[in-house]
């Protein structure tokens, strides 16, 4: 009796310190989540930014690149193959003498230019400004201006640019991150609104809008301890991230902001679930002596099922980081590829064809991936010379690449699907590639692993990545009990290794 009362006694003990845990635990818990959930608004955000930073760097490298009688006809190109979902209305450009008159003009297709029209006007006003970002109301919809202006013989400027539908960037930039209880908004370092759920407010000053001060982008918090505030947008309390945001646009910064409530809310059940944890605990104290034999059992079955559960875990947390990595492939390969085609089109019309072929092979590789997610190494070794030869339409001297099959005969063996192709990204993505000095790549494969090494000449401004094509061929290697995978660098030089898998 004694002993039953001492248990309950320390039942009741360790089920209060628990639950005082867990409420913290859940607290600290859901500070975590949000701050991840704001890294992945912060990256979400600042790759569609990067869009338009690419569609204006386009923009420029055309202007430079092309003879003024042909520069609409590329511009339109630009414009139907790259324009966010309509987002960025029109490319367009003016030629004016040291007077600021209109010498010549391009503002899209059908149009004419009215020397009284408000884009016309702003843009003529500050002619020698470069990548100016500028708000305009017109009609009652907010147009984003950004244009850049460069000299010509004879006292001649040329100034192109973009004009971006603010009503359609913010339907655009709302459905991303959807599944996250929270709202950013952007702001140029001078307090200039750039994105925010409130479409009235892009434009304006954000710092005198709202609680938030340009002090608050000097004395950043660390994101694991976001400060309370007051939302002005929600009027409510919330947790708000600030960081810096990166476009080449623009200097600027970025608040996610994330309900309190929903702390609160996530507390109270589990205040609840502690008393029907108690009562449960209390029973089963009662009936413990007797049914232990039965609930050893048991526990043991669930750990066979647990193991199985785990094994079905692992394969599905590969497939989506193999869905995450052919998302993060697809745009990026697809639109500098299609850059590539097209100056290739006219300059050398047989490489083109050739060049065609090759995407058109590596693309059907790449949305058929097998369903175990490993593959005949043959299979990955054809593919990889397909995908060495785009990049070298690129990178004509810039890229040395080597493969050296060394094995004794052909196998069955297998690696992961798309593994060399991830390794080969890596190097290119992660690592300096010029005429100077070029990006040396070579493949070598024995009968039991395969060897990727890159000289390591790694770029100055280092590119935050995910690593997801690691993470996923790590899963895979794990899923099928394979060791020896590797990463490493080793005497100037980057080194992969990928064990061949036995099936």
């Amino acid at each position: 009796m004694a002993i039953g009362i001492a248990m309950l006694l320390i039942t009741i003990g360790a089920i209060y310190v628990l639950s005082s845990s867990i409420n913290k635990s859940n607290e600290d818990t859901y500070k975590y989540i949000t701050s991840k959930n704001f890294y992945q608004k912060l990256r979400s955000l600042e790759q569609e930014f990067a869009k338009i930073d690419n569609h204006l760097y386009s923009l420029e490298y055309i202007t430079k690149n092309t003879p003024l009688d042909q520069l609409s006809i590329k511009y339109e190109v630009l414009n139907d193959m790259y324009n966010l979902d309509g987002v960025v209305s029109l490319n367009w450009y003016f030629k004016v003498n040291a007077n600021n008159e209109i010498l010549e003009t391009y503002i899209g297709k059908d149009k004419q230019h009215d020397t009284e029209n408000i884009f016309t006007k702003t843009v003529l006003a500050n002619p020698l400004h470069s990548k100016k970002n500028t708000f305009i109301e017109h009609n009652g919809f907010q147009y984003w201006l950004m244009y850049h202006s460069i000299s010509l013989p004879n006292n001649e400027r040329l100034i192109y640019g973009i004009v971006v539908d603010m009503a359609l960037y913010h339907k655009y930039l709302t459905n991303i991150d959807v599944t996250t209880p929270n709202y950013a908004y952007i702001f140029t370092k001078d307090g200039l609104c750039i994105y925010h759920p409130e479409n009235s407010l892009m434009g304006k000053n954000v710092f005198e809008l709202s609680n938030f001060s340009a002090k608050d982008t000097i004395n950043i918090t660390d994101a694991a301890n976001p400060p309370i505030v007051n939302s002005e947008y929600l009027n409510l309390e919330v947790f708000r991230f600030i960081s810096p945001f990166k476009s080449e646009n623009f200097s600027g910064y970025i608040t996610v902001n994330f309900p309190k409530f929903n702390v609160d809310d996530n507390i109270k059940p589990i205040r609840r679930n502690t008393i029907l944890i108690f009562i449960a605990t209390v029973s089963l104290l009662v009936t413990l002596f007797y049914m232990f034999n039965i609930a050893n059992k048991k526990a043991y079955q669930e750990k066979e099922l647990l193991a199985v559960e785990n094994e079905k875990i692992v394969k599905e947390k590969a497939l989506i980081q193999l869905q995450q990595l052919k998302n993060q492939i697809n745009p990026h390969f697809l639109f500098n590829s299609l850059n590539s085609l097209y100056m290739l089109i006219d300059l050398e019309p047989q490489t083109a064809q050739k060049f065609t072929l090759n995407l058109s092979k590596t693309y059907r590789y790449l949305i058929t991936p097998p369903e175990e997610n490993i593959v005949n190494i043959d299979n990955e070794i054809e593919f990889i010379n397909k995908y060495i030869a785009l990049q070298k339409t690129r990178f004509t001297q810039e890229l040395h690449f080597e493969l050296n099959d060394k094995r004794s005969e052909k196998s069955v063996k297998k690696i992961p699907f798309l593994g060399l192709q991830i390794c080969v990204e890596n190097a290119l993505k992660h690592n300096i590639a010029t005429i100077e000095h070029p990006l040396s790549i070579s493949i070598d494969i024995t009968d039991e692993n395969v060897i990727i090494s890159n000289n390591y000449q790694p770029k100055k401004s280092e590119i935050e990545s995910e690593h997801f094509g690691v993470k996923y061929l790590d899963s895979i290697y794990n899923y099928y009990n394979t060791i020896g995978f590797m990463t490493f660098c080793d005497e100037g030089k980057y080194i992969c290794i990928l064990p061949l898998i036995k099936c």
